[in-house]
């Protein structure tokens, strides 16, 4: 099984570097359940800031881009990495959809102590499970307390208000305006097209995403846009002006316009810029 656990920092340096504060966004191929057993951090997933702290139940979805940008020295942490490979033995798309929406809905919120201490000692066993002898009746435990983390995430993150009130179709505006915009912002950069994707006036979903998020559409299709041109100048050998075709840019030139008004300086410079840590 396609799974990893992690206690506090150990082997989690050697696995996958997103403990390190370089302000460089990270994603893993895997879902992450993180529990904070001490101290607070400041997540950056996506473009959104999430502040935990003890007793935080925090999850980050497959091939999220995320870091930490600041965390107290006595920061401490339990981590559960799990692959799809879950998901298709348990035969649960319902888990599976419902644990993608809570991710960009509300993906973190606090346990009591008694939840805290629980889930630690179910992670403390699985922590032992995973190396012992590969076999059926090993797997089918780890699998099943694996499920069991899941499902509390889906009970602990799940409090909104009953469905139909005012809140709650806020946030399900904002989970639909996400979902949509992760799969389409480099084609359609219409705030129009996808108020109408949603059923709403672009006025209305304006005021819905800048109330919930703080920032309205146009910022965050921006803003995406912005952190896909970054990766694929720092991370790939594709030229400016193939990023800027693969990004929906009419030319170079105007990709080129757009990537400095947002950060002062041209794709090319950005990209000299990150060759040292590449």
């Amino acid at each position: 099984m396609d799974i990893s656990i992690y206690d506090n920092y150990s082997g989690a340096d050697r696995d996958f570097n997103f403990f390190h504060i370089d302000g460089e966004y990270k994603m893993c191929d895997s879902l992450l359940a993180i529990i904070c057993l001490r101290g607070k951090a400041r997540f950056r997933i996506r473009l959104r800031d999430y502040e935990i702290r003890r007793g935080s139940y925090l999850l980050i979805g497959a091939n999220d881009p995320f870091f930490i940008a600041e965390k107290s020295d006595d920061f401490r942490i339990d981590v559960v990495r799990a692959g799809d490979s879950i998901f298709d033995l348990s035969y649960d798309d319902v888990l599976k959809q419902r644990l993608e929406k809570l991710i960009i809905q509300k993906p973190t919120n606090i346990i009591s102590n008694k939840k805290l201490m629980m889930f630690h000692i179910i992670h403390s066993y699985l922590k032992v499970m995973i190396k012992e002898r590969n076999d059926f009746y090993r797997d089918m435990i780890v699998f099943e307390y694996i499920k069991i983390f899941l499902y509390e995430a889906c009970h602990i993150l799940d409090d909104t208000q009953s469905e139909g009130t005012p809140k709650s179709k806020e946030r399900n505006i904002t989970a639909h305006f996400f979902h949509l915009i992760e799969n389409h912002y480099k084609e359609n950069r219409k705030v129009e097209s996808y108020a109408e994707e949603i059923g709403i006036s672009a006025k209305h979903l304006a005021y819905v995403i800048k109330k919930t998020t703080g920032k309205y559409p146009s910022e965050w299709l921006e803003n995406y846009v912005l952190l896909e041109s970054k990766r694929l100048l720092r991370n790939t050998d594709l030229s400016v002006q193939e990023i800027s075709y693969d990004l929906n840019f009419s030319t170079p030139s105007h990709f080129g316009k757009f990537f400095k008004s947002q950060t002062g300086m041209t794709p090319k410079k950005f990209r000299d810029s990150t060759l040292h840590i590449r």
